[in-house]
């Protein structure tokens, strides 16, 4: 029998002494049945290995399936080496190699940390408690602000800087390891036992320096409720009074755990899970158990604050108000930094009150900086407001405390996305994806940055890898579908949107189901479909309350009305997008004023009303600060567009031409993925205009080039907009002009296949039968 290699050396971490040990077993059943799994201990032990002279290797492209690290002791693994001959080698080295010590951070005054109890029940069934125990009594601990206590979500972020994220629990070893990472001072560990109807709660108190027990304490009552009830209290009074520090020292007595979280241990339960499932974007199974939670505890603020930021994400507004309505009403029963939480959260996403939210946030920063949650949540407040000098500021504050924090990653990919890095975007996104192999939004994120980036069949796979990962990750099949789309295919972009549909679990997330099928049923023809589908999303907008919805699906009406030639019924339903938008957004009035009198104007041309037009043009007007963002603002793009329009019907197509060749193409948003923005997608057909005013100067090549460039997709453009069949029937009567009959014919046959499905009696259909029944006879 081999001697303990750190026998050799006293410095060999045990986990590797444990390697070696097991690579040297007589019996081969009981060695490693590979050298990956071998290479894989061993990565696990060096990320335990902390030296100020480490570079971080590169990585190499990581799937779902395969992920591979560069590792500093990658020389062992050659292919012909056997086994033994391996061993030797990682000793020999290990033995020459300068010893890396685990790095032990400066103690921290009065820091308590508690780890997992074990279940000495012998049922499985309460193995819960192992997490929900420890987490109690650091709510209840850190109530005094005598101490300072590391949250549960601290210590499994240490785990992970050392290899051990996928411990189920925290054994003692661990703990002692991870507490002199963070410069904790005490160290809780505890266990529960359960004699009929009676459960027993122990705990013991240790200085983490010297391993000596400073307090034992106990407690037991009736059921497993009890600890929710008494127990928690009882050891939270033992233990700060076991390491010396007196109730009067505390900023505030301990409060009941149970008046500041919840009187149900299966509601606190439920709560973790939710917090668990909301941590990976699963918001429905995050909704399914908050409402679990509040349906045991109709009190329990905390778990209505989360539900409510979790109905927001499922576009249920109604739900959303009526849980911050709960939660602002229970506050009481919060604790100090809770409540902090929740009323930041009601100020900003309740109250509309987002410099009120602002403060509260950095209160919080302030007093709990090494929380990487709060630091987080500042982040993407600078995020989504472009300062992402900022954001990326607040973001590193978060990835200091959690190098491997998955949303942390993955707002850093997006901020390089959006500034254009997206090389670097990826290379967040893969950390993120290698972190956490099994959830599904990296790959989500990294889809959106290859269709960003134009490469469509990059970003088709990797959503297809998030819902392979998890089979109701709804954002994924609608995103697949509107890439398809993007190519045309509208078949299979309309199976995506199907799948999606089915994966939608939520009222909110049917209603924009409804409104994606009802966007691309408009977009192939099929008008009276999506009037049903729109009827569907209404009815459950009004049961939502959902007031966004409700205005974008009277402004969709209104545009397909006005396609089909409808002017009456067009200018019906965008009176009434424009009053229900004063209605429930009166600050944006002179805005919304600027894009109806913009869309009245493009209805009366249509009815030949060139005067009305005129008019509505004038009070379309837009200062001159505004007119010079033609490229990036959907407001100024539909006024120009206006503009031309005018001009065209007045023949005087070079000043159409002057106007729309000083402006860029207008940046893309993804009219499935994203339900269409009404500033942005203001009559999608007649962004042809450039084309058609050239048809009118009588420059047929470069209206033939226009229409060309438009049924192009073009990669290195920032657009992402779906390409319009009936530009296809446009440029095909081009060709026609021009005698091109085998071009002109492609174009036909191809807007009738892409409208093979649509309503009858449309013109353009019917003109393009006939005209490819005459160009084939000749």
């Amino acid at each position: 029998t081999p001697k303990d290699p750190k026998e050799l050396n006293t410095q060999i971490p045990e986990d590797l002494s444990r390697v070696i040990l097991k690579c040297m077993e007589k019996d081969k059943e009981k060695r490693f049945q590979s050298a990956g799994k071998v290479r894989s201990e061993l990565e696990n032990i060096e990320k335990g290995i902390p030296t100020t002279e480490r570079v971080e290797p590169k990585r190499k492209p990581i799937t779902s399936r395969e992920i591979t690290v560069t590792f500093g002791l990658k020389k062992l693994f050659l292919p012909a080496l056997v086994a033994a001959a391996l061993v030797i080698a990682v000793v020999i080295i290990l033995l020459l190699l300068p010893q890396k010590e685990l790095i032990t951070a400066p103690k921290i005054e009065n820091s308590i940390a508690v780890i997992s109890f074990k279940n000495q029940t012998g049922d499985k069934a309460y193995d819960y408690l192992q997490e929900a125990i420890p987490n109690l009594l650091i709510t209840s601990l850190e109530q005094s602000g005598a101490h300072y206590v590391v949250t549960w979500e601290r210590m499994y972020d240490l785990l992970k800087q050392i290899g051990k994220e996928d411990a189920e629990t925290i054994d003692r070893d661990l703990g002692f390891k991870v507490c002199r990472m963070e410069g904790v001072e005490f160290i809780i560990l505890g266990s529960f036992i359960k004699a009929g109807e009676m459960f027993a709660t122990d705990v013991k108190v240790l200085d983490v320096e010297t391993k000596k027990l400073l307090k034992s304490a106990s407690s037991k009552g009736e059921g497993e409720g009890s600890i929710i009830r008494t127990q928690i209290d009882e050891l939270s009074r033992e233990i700060s009074g076991g390491i010396g520090i007196p109730q009067q020292k505390a900023e505030e007595p301990l409060a009941r755990i149970a008046d500041v979280t919840t009187t149900s241990i299966e509601a606190y339960n439920y709560y973790l899970k939710g917090r668990e499932a909301q941590s990976k974007l699963y918001w429905e199974d995050a909704r399914k158990f908050f409402e679990k939670a509040v349906e045991l505890d109709s009190a329990f603020a905390t778990a209505y604050g989360f539900l409510a930021n979790t109905y927001g994400w499922l576009g249920n507004p109604k739900a959303r108000n009526e849980a911050y309505e709960k939660a602002k009403a229970y506050l009481g029963k919060t604790t100090g930094k809770e409540r902090l939480y929740l009323e930041a959260a009601i100020a900003g996403h309740f109250e509309g009150n987002a410099a009120k939210r602002f403060n509260i946030l950095k209160q919080i920063a302030e007093k709990y900086p090494r929380e990487k949650g709060i630091h987080f949540q500042l982040g993407y407040y600078y995020q989504v407001r472009d300062k992402f000098d900022q954001a990326i500021e607040e973001f590193n504050k978060a990835l200091e405390l959690d190098p491997n924090h998955g949303m942390t990653l993955n707002s850093m990919g997006y901020i390089f996305a959006d500034k254009k890095y997206f090389d670097k975007a990826i290379e967040y996104f893969k950390r993120y994806a290698s972190v956490y192999p099994e959830d599904a939004n990296p790959y989500d994120s990294m889809g959106e940055t290859y269709m960003i980036m134009g490469r469509l069949d990059e970003a088709i796979a990797k959503y297809k890898e998030a819902v392979n990962v998890k089979p109701d990750f709804y954002i994924a099949y609608n995103s697949i579908g509107y890439i398809y789309a993007l190519k045309e295919n509208y078949l299979e972009a309309m199976k995506w949107v199907e799948q999606g549909f089915s994966a939608a679990q939520s009222p909110g997330r049917i209603l924009d189901s409804h409104l994606r099928k009802a966007f691309l049923q408009y977009w192939i023809g099929r008008y009276e479909d999506s009037f049903m589908e729109l009827q569907s999303a209404a009815d459950i907008a009004e049961t939502l309350g959902n007031r966004g919805r409700k205005i974008f699906i009277e402004l969709m009406k209104g545009w397909i009305y006005f396609e089909k030639g409808q002017f009456d019924l067009s200018r019906k339903y965008h009176k009434n997008w424009f009053d229900l938008s004063i209605e429930n957004y009166p600050k944006g009035k002179p805005r919304y004023e600027r894009i109806y009198n913009t869309s009245l104007g493009l209805i009366n041309l249509k009815e030949e009303r060139l005067d009305s037009a005129k008019s509505k043009l004038k009070e379309a007007k837009l200062p001159q600060p505004m007119l010079e963002q033609i490229s990036n603002n959907g407001n100024v793009f539909s006024y120009y567009l206006l503009c031309g329009e005018v001009a065209l019907k007045e023949n005087q197509p070079e000043k159409t031409i002057e106007a729309f060749k000083k402006s860029m193409p207008l940046r893309g948003t993804y009219q499935i993925y994203i339900v269409p923005n009404i500033f942005y997608n203001i009559n999608f057909l007649n962004r042809d205009i450039l084309a058609r005013a050239y048809q009118q100067n009588g420059e047929i090549e470069k209206a033939i080039a226009e229409y060309e460039r438009l049924i192009t997709f073009d990669p290195n453009s920032e657009s992402r907009r779906l390409i319009h069949p009936k530009y296809h029937y446009r440029l095909a009567k081009l060709y026609e002009q021009r005698e091109w009959e085998g071009k002109a014919i492609e174009h036909y046959e191809k807007f009738l296949d892409l409208w093979k499905e649509a309503d009858p009696g449309i013109v353009e259909v019917e003109d393009a039968k006939e005209r490819v029944a005459g160009l084939k006879s000749h």
